[in-house]
């Protein structure tokens, strides 16, 4: 219910992010592209809820070097992974709901 009251789950609930939620706890770990091909979602727009839900500590994200297929370099990418508070929260809400 905490969460519920403080106003994450509203943050957490707004579709896109929610989708996001879903593909980082189903998937685990994930960079912007494979976010966006999981969930529809444009690239942009999940660079943006991202950084929304970074900041209320519901993912962590960092760059990481990727091998990308047919070169020989590494590219930098955002990699995102759910957090403990974002997994509590889902937890939270699942409960007060029933």
């Amino acid at each position: 219910m905490k969460f519920i009251l403080n106003g994450t789950a509203e943050i957490m609930f707004h579709p896109a992010r929610f989708k996001i939620l879903q593909t980082l706890k189903e998937r685990g770990p994930a960079f912007v592209d494979q976010i966006s091909k999981a969930t529809g979602v444009n690239p942009r727009m999940v660079s943006h809820h991202l950084d929304v839900l970074e900041g209320q500590k519901l993912i962590e994200s960092k760059y990481e070097l990727n091998s990308v297929q047919g070169s020989k370099r590494g590219v930098a990418v955002r990699v995102a992974r759910i957090t403990e508070k974002a997994q509590d929260a889902l937890k939270d809400i699942r409960e007060s709901a029933k």
